[in-house]
């Protein structure tokens, strides 16, 4: 059983509709408390009537911190801890409710009950984005596959919710956002959360997206960071590409192939492969089974 308790989720409800996020953060907050667990928020100038008893605050009052920074102070937090796995979110990110998403209702428990060797590929994952993929059509088609296995397909993700391996626990290993994507005027170089599951993935890491699991992003009706503006979207997507691509040597993205980081990526790290994870115990002693059974 994998010590899986936390939930880490960054929180600044800006200037404008407090009430509205707040009551989203709310709602988030509750997700997780029914799920068994123990919201720890880095909450960024709040006032006194927004905390709750039930919640574990990181209080911040000083210049507002940028999303790398925020991050990396609940990473660091969570690296000294022992638990084996977390959840990092953003303050409107939990996971829809009901039977029609698949393992949403039941994610938490089931998680921590998989056997852990299991789990060996599995270092970070995020769920799926509905606005990115669908996925009615999957869970019905292989309903009977999922009561028994998950699927993880490989990714370079980490944005909205994500679950995390401690690797200071597991590798001896911490690893972060990257600071340097702030500029002078505090300003981000977008693309941040693409950045951290690559840094992962060129040190061997394997990251997911898990097909069983379905991501609410309720505060996101249009783009928060281009104002819903294509143009610029486009434009600070390749400013952070690019700097990506710099970092680690990859092909400019906007001059190359679809897919070509992936491609790339695939024949560098081995564990960047489709996989099905028995999710009990059984199963996951499966293959030893039949083999036994020829002897």
């Amino acid at each position: 059983m994998s010590r899986f308790d936390h939930i880490y989720i960054i929180s600044y409800l800006g200037q404008h509709d407090q009430d509205k996020r707040l009551d989203i953060h709310n709602r988030q907050l509750d997700w997780a408390i029914s799920q068994n667990l123990k919201p720890i928020v880095l909450a960024q100038q709040y006032q006194d009537e927004w905390y709750r008893d039930d919640v574990e605050y990181i209080k911040h009052d000083g210049m507002l911190l940028r999303q790398v920074e925020a991050r990396n102070i609940l990473l660091n937090h969570f690296y000294a801890s022992e638990q084996d796995f977390a959840i990092f979110a953003d303050n409107d990110c939990y996971l829809y409710q009901g039977e029609k998403y698949g393992y949403n209702d039941r994610f938490v428990d089931t998680f921590r009950n998989i056997p852990k060797q299991n789990l060996d590929s599995i270092d970070l994952f995020v769920a799926i984005n509905p606005k990115n993929q669908p996925f009615t059509k999957d869970f019905e088609t292989n309903k009977r596959l999922y009561e028994t296995r998950w699927s993880f397909s490989p990714a370079f993700i980490a944005s909205g919710l994500f679950v995390l391996r401690n690797l200071k626990k597991f590798y001896d290993d911490e690893i972060y956002f990257d600071m340097n994507m702030i500029k002078e005027d505090r300003s981000i170089i977008a693309c941040e959360d693409q950045d951290f599951p690559i840094q992962m993935i060129m040190k061997n890491y394997g990251t997911f997206v898990c097909n069983n699991i379905v991501m609410k992003e309720e505060g996101s009706t249009s783009s928060t960071w281009t104002k819903n503006d294509k143009e610029l979207r486009r434009k600070l997507t390749k400013e952070g590409h690019d700097y990506i691509s710099n970092k680690f040597n990859l092909p400019i993205q906007s001059e190359s192939e679809k897919g070509i980081w992936m491609k790339m990526f695939k024949k560098k790290n081995k564990k960047l492969k489709p996989r099905l994870v028995p999710i009990i115990e059984v199963y996951a002693d499966e293959t030893k089974q039949l083999f036994e059974g020829l002897l």
